[in-house]
């Protein structure tokens, strides 16, 4: 009879940081949009009605909030999923990382994620490939504990 591989550890990134991320970028490309908006009615020198330019500026952050909804909703499933023999790495699509292929382990992390204080862990593999484990809450952890199942 063969047993149920459950896993012995199991790790979710955190949903705020990868939102972070996401709402610097829409915004900055928000600001683009407007600046390019804006440009544009001042070579026709012509000007920027004052409903017009509330009705982008509302729209550009409707936009925002459906696209972090929806980021919410797509990276709220992904899961981290450490076995007694292999990782599994659910993306939407599920991989599996056996121990025997990671090559090394090293940690990273940025200025967002040290106020967040969060971090990534990256699983070099023997084929030349790399798996970054992204968003981690507690990656010092999660990296010494890797180490260890690796040795």
């Amino acid at each position: 009879m063969k047993y149920l591989d459950v896993p012995k550890y199991k790790v979710r990134p955190k949903p705020n940081r990868f939102l972070v991320d996401r709402l610097l970028i829409l915004i900055g490309f928000g600001i683009l949009l407007y600046i390019g908006i804006y440009v544009n009615y001042y070579l026709l020198n012509a000007s920027l009605p004052v409903f017009v330019n509330w009705l982008f500026i509302i729209g550009i952050l409707i936009l925002i909030a459906l696209e972090l909804l929806s980021c919410y909703i797509k990276y709220g499933n992904y899961v981290y999923d450490f076995h007694e023999q292999r990782l599994f790495v659910n993306f939407g699509k599920i991989r599996e990382i056996s121990y025997v292929d990671i090559k090394d382990i090293s940690y990273s992390s940025n200025f967002i994620d040290k106020w967040m204080k969060t971090g990534s862990v990256v699983l070099n593999l023997k084929n030349g490939k790399s798996v970054k484990l992204k968003y981690l809450d507690n990656p010092n952890q999660i990296y010494f504990w890797m180490q260890k199942i690796i040795k």
